[in-house]
């Protein structure tokens, strides 16, 4: 599935994401009907996967509750994967339903109003620098993704072995990837342990990663397409005799007409779209927003509450960046959204409408109102998202970190 079909990189992103069985499998094979049940098959089973490793770290979540002393630098460690994971399996299961589907469809059929000015260089070239920005932004999260996972992984490699008492005995423990629970003994079986945790990492971050490029994906779509419905308002004169062009048994207000019922016609299409996002993941993004100020503080929990060497500062600053870079992609598109919606009456506005008609008149007039509503992504009941939010994030980590430390 192509949405951004002038973007090679984000369809070859699309297709990774095809492998990890993240996409419904209506839409692919369709000519197919068992390759199509066969992927449907294979999605079923990468999601089990990714359940059983989610599982895994419940488990050892409850190890380290059960615990006779409660290892506060192992909580916070188990805490930054357990519940990002969990977000995840509860966003995959909404992409897996009929309401997302339709989301996937509307995508698809947006050519339908692209084409009425499918010679239109503007508006490709519109659609074509927003897909190269979105790129732009995937490229340097997948970097940093994997940047991320490499220092994670060579990490307990190179930290050295630290003392640990295990049933009044003495022994040197050394450091893994994540926090998961494994049914054998991880000191006696250190590489078998690695090794696990290497598999672990890659598939759960990959099966995390190329999820929140799809929803991405979706959520920036309607900001694509307020741009270019922006451009269309601001050069109504333009595009009014394009009309002309192809009906030339009609007069220039009759043009002007055809042309606003158009943008209306998309505008309306565009906040459904969003009204049925909103529906559909309002209350995921709302759980990820919570989650994220306490992520955030048990992987800066990790230096804070213990001497560390500069291989463990290296992960953690690198997955801080990471996980601020993740945040800043869904906010800053989510506050375009609202920002694109308010410029279109001010595209309206500096288009030639004065010199139009009462009827054209009054038809802008309706865009210009319609507009006051706002348009914008919801955060569950629990209010929208935008920038402020997103610094809302930075500050409740920041006081998590100061409770931590604290404590400490």
């Amino acid at each position: 599935m192509a949405i951004f079909p002038n973007c090679k990189f984000l369809n070859l992103v699309m297709k990774c994401a095809t492998l990890l069985g993240l996409f419904p499998h209506q839409f692919l094979f369709k000519k197919h009907y068992y390759l199509q049940q066969g992927y449907s098959i294979f999605s079923k089973i990468t999601f089990v996967v990714f359940t059983l490793i989610l599982l895994s770290t419940y488990m050892q979540l409850l190890v380290i509750v059960c615990a006779k002393e409660i290892d506060v630098t192992e909580l916070s460690k188990n805490l930054i994967i357990t519940p990002l994971f969990t977000i995840t399996i509860i966003r995959q299961s909404i992409m897996y339903k009929s309401g997302f589907k339709r989301l996937l469809e509307h995508i698809l059929e947006r050519e339908q109003w692209m084409n009425r000015y499918a010679n239109d260089n503007q508006l490709n070239f519109i659609e074509e620098r927003s897909a190269n920005e979105l790129n732009r932004n995937i490229k340097i999260y997948l970097g940093m993704m994997i940047i991320t996972e490499l220092s994670y992984t060579i990490r307990p490699l190179l930290d050295p072995a630290t003392e640990t008492l295990i049933y009044n005995n003495t022994v040197l423990v050394k450091s893994l990837p994540l926090s998961i629970w494994l049914p054998f003994n991880k000191v006696d079986h250190f590489i078998a342990a690695y090794v696990c945790h290497i598999i672990y990492t890659i598939f759960g971050s990959s099966y995390d990663t190329f999820g929140e490029f799809v929803l991405i994906s979706v959520l920036v779509y309607p900001t694509t397409q307020l741009k270019g419905l922006k451009h269309v308002l601001k050069n109504m004169e333009f595009y009014q005799e394009k009309i002309l062009q192809h009906y030339t048994h009609i007069s220039k207000e009759d043009a002007a007409i055809v042309v606003l019922r158009q943008s209306i016609q998309q505008h309306k299409i565009i906040v459904q779209y969003v009204s049925d996002f909103n529906e559909l993941m309002g209350t995921c993004l709302f759980l990820d927003f919570i989650q994220s100020s306490l992520h955030m503080a048990c992987v800066l929990a990790e230096v804070l509450t213990e001497d560390v060497t500069s291989m463990q500062l290296v992960s953690v600053i690198a997955y801080l960046v990471i996980l601020n870079f993740r945040l800043f992609l869904y906010y800053y598109y989510a506050n375009e959204l609202t920002v694109l919606n308010q410029e279109l009456a001010v595209a309206i506005y500096q288009s030639k409408w004065y010199q139009y008609s009462k009827k054209v008149g009054f038809m802008t007039f309706m865009i210009i109102m319609r507009n006051q509503k706002g348009l914008k992504y919801k955060l569950g009941l629990f209010g929208y998202m935008s920038l402020n939010k997103f610094i809302s994030i930075l500050n409740a980590a920041y006081s998590y970190v100061m409770l931590m430390y604290s404590v400490k």
